[in-house]
């Protein structure tokens, strides 16, 4: 199956299944909130103002990092160590053993008995020493050469080391929250692609809002427009935020983002899941690019990102572009 294509897996059906109930509950649901009254809108706790500030932040704002690229290729590229067993320590102790010659009166009086005891406890003891040195050399060498064997891995695109780095090497929490799921892919040789599934407008605050006197809130619903706008900001702000973590700890000159949504279909009028956004991220652009201050839309544009977005209708499926975007 093309990786690029939507996914007709009986999984991903049902998932469909599923979210066409949540969104009619959905709407139920907002209109057993504001009943007739949506234009006045309705009254609840300051808390819940803020808690839904918060998530607003969380959805639009996870783009907001430093850029920190690790050299894994260099690395990747250092020889192995092989550690050798030596017996330095030994041989010398024994030389020193073997060269003893006890005066006259050390023979006289036995101590040279006593002298050729500790000799040969030195001995011993620096069989004890070479050992421990080739113990700890080994150690040493075998936490080298297994950064080495990942970083090795991580150049040829290896997705089960990748799979299992990522949660220690790579700070995706703020994005995951951030979307529905995530996924890695290696279309083809020496490119990486990562696969988001955007939240619809079902999964996204439909409310917006306004802070009143003594501890409260005046809620009303969101409008579409701006609704539009808060999942248009989502889907950028996640995909700029995985390419930066991605490209900062992979071995590649550039990543590659791909974000599908579930979008109406005209013909039938059910949802289908589409791609809506395509984004090429390189070294030179993320080191030099505000990603802590731009507004996601707008530094998606500025990135070159394939998008195809009206504040009236949102999302609208786009064509995928096989050939690397950084080439166009």
């Amino acid at each position: 199956m093309d990786q690029n294509c939507p996914d007709r897996s009986i999984e991903l059906t049902m998932d469909r299944i599923e979210r066409e109930a949540k969104r009619a509950a959905e709407a139920k649901a907002m209109a057993d909130r504001f009943g007739g009254a949506a234009a006045e809108g309705r009254v609840g706790p300051a808390a819940e103002a803020d808690a839904l500030a918060r998530r607003v932040a969380e959805l639009t704002g996870c783009h907001r990092a430093p850029y920190r690229p690790t050299d894994w290729a260099s690395i990747a590229a250092k020889p192995r160590i092989q550690v050798i067993r030596t017996s330095d320590r030994e041989a010398e102790a024994r030389r020193d053993l073997n060269a003893y010659q006890p005066s006259f009166f050390a023979r006289l009086f036995g101590l040279d008995r006593d002298k050729r005891r500790a000799l040969a406890a030195k001995v011993a003891e620096a069989v004890v020493q070479d050992e421990q040195a080739y113990r700890a050399a080994w150690k040493v060498a075998q936490a080298e050469n297994t950064q080495i064997d990942f970083a090795c891995k991580l150049a040829e695109l290896d997705l089960r080391t990748i799979n299992d780095a990522v949660g220690e090497h790579v700070d995706l929490a703020p994005t995951i929250a951030a979307v529905r799921r995530y996924r890695f892919a290696t279309p083809s040789k020496g490119r990486f692609q990562i696969q988001l599934d955007a939240f619809d407008l079902v999964d996204l605050p439909c409310e917006e809002a306004e802070r009143q006197p003594e501890g409260r809130a005046l809620f009303r619903p969101m409008p579409m427009g701006k609704r539009h706008q808060l999942q248009g900001a989502n889907v950028c702000a996640a995909a700029l935020r995985f390419a930066l973590e991605m490209l900062g700890f992979l071995p590649l000159d550039e990543v590659e983002v791909v974000v599908h949504g579930d979008l109406r279909d005209p013909q039938t009028g059910l949802f289908e899941r589409y791609p809506i956004l395509q984004l090429v991220l390189r070294h030179d652009q993320a080191s030099s690019t505000p990603f802590m201050r731009a507004e996601p839309m707008s530094l998606a544009a500025q990135l070159g990102a394939r998008i195809n977005w009206t504040v009236q209708a949102g999302f609208s499926p786009i064509p995928l572009d096989e050939a690397p975007l950084a080439a166009l």
